[in-house]
């Protein structure tokens, strides 16, 4: 019975060291933690005003003897590269798998969201990355070394580009009804990955705000929602004070839109929320 109670004791102490050792490694106010994961950053999409090439081409891959439109390649499959203009590959070479996103907008989250795309560009999934394995007269091998989906024949082949992830600094809540500050750099968040209409923490977003405009990677900016007037009576009413609901943090930047990570939520984002610079 002692011996029990020992052992019952020795495994509570452990256990309460675990805990507390877990709980001293959890991230604090002030602390800096990155905005994405790698895999998240991998995967976010862009938006781009110029098109990407058509150089390489994912032409099909091993185990598909009848050259299947629909077939489906993930990571550990071996593809086929289409090298249309005959640029130089070479064995070992990295490169990423991108298609356009145009179908996945088609439902429309808010009034005019094509519209409110198409100023900033085109869109476009990011799929995968490829290392070549292979290259001879006969053709291009090369390995899915990662996915985000599954990678079909006719998807856009670019060079790799390794992708920062920047950090930012956990800070205490933000004050939903803080006034607005017009000298502050505004925009609206024109649409999310896979284009969702109601978004939350983790939830990658595109801005249509750019380089053009002076937006870098790590720049964090607070959302918020223009709420509708509230009637007084049969033929007035008056405006609400917009809500605070909030945080991006920006990833990557093009020319007129840039890629963000939503890193906190008060309430349900919607595509078509603003945002204003910190």
């Amino acid at each position: 019975m002692h011996r029990l109670t020992f052992i019952l004791f020795v495994l509570f102490l452990s256990c309460s060291a675990v805990a507390a050792q877990a709980q001293e490694s959890l991230p604090r106010l002030g602390d800096s933690v990155p905005a994405a994961g790698r895999s998240q950053s991998d995967c976010t999409g862009f938006i781009t005003k110029s098109s990407v090439p058509r150089d390489l081409v994912v032409l099909g891959g091993a185990d598909d003897d009848f050259h299947s439109a629909v077939r489906q390649f993930v990571q550990g499959d071996s593809l086929f590269i289409s090298n249309h203009k005959g640029g130089n590959i070479a064995v070992g070479a990295e490169y990423s798998v991108v298609r356009p996103a145009t179908e996945l907008f088609m439902t429309r989250r808010y009034a005019h969201q094509d519209w409110e795309i198409g100023k900033v560009g085109k869109p476009y999934e990011d799929v995968g990355q490829l290392r070549v394995t292979h290259v001879s007269p006969a053709g291009t091998v090369a390995s899915v070394t990662f996915s985000c989906g599954p990678i079909l024949p006719g998807d856009l082949v670019v060079p790799f580009q390794p992708r920062a992830v920047p950090g930012y600094t956990l800070s205490p809540l933000l004050d939903h009804f803080a006034p607005l500050d017009t000298n502050k750099q505004h925009g609206r968040i024109a649409a999310s990955r896979n284009n969702f209409g109601f978004l939350g923490a983790g939830t990658t977003v595109y801005l249509n705000l750019g380089q053009k405009e002076g937006t870098a990677p790590g720049e964090r900016f607070r959302i918020y929602k223009v709420l509708p007037q509230h009637g007084t009576g049969s033929l007035t009413s008056e405006p609400t004070p917009p809500e605070i609901i909030g945080e991006v943090v920006v990833l990557t930047v093009q020319s007129h839109s840039c890629v963000a990570m939503v890193i906190s939520s008060y309430r349900e984002i919607s595509a078509g929320d603003y945002v204003e610079a910190e």
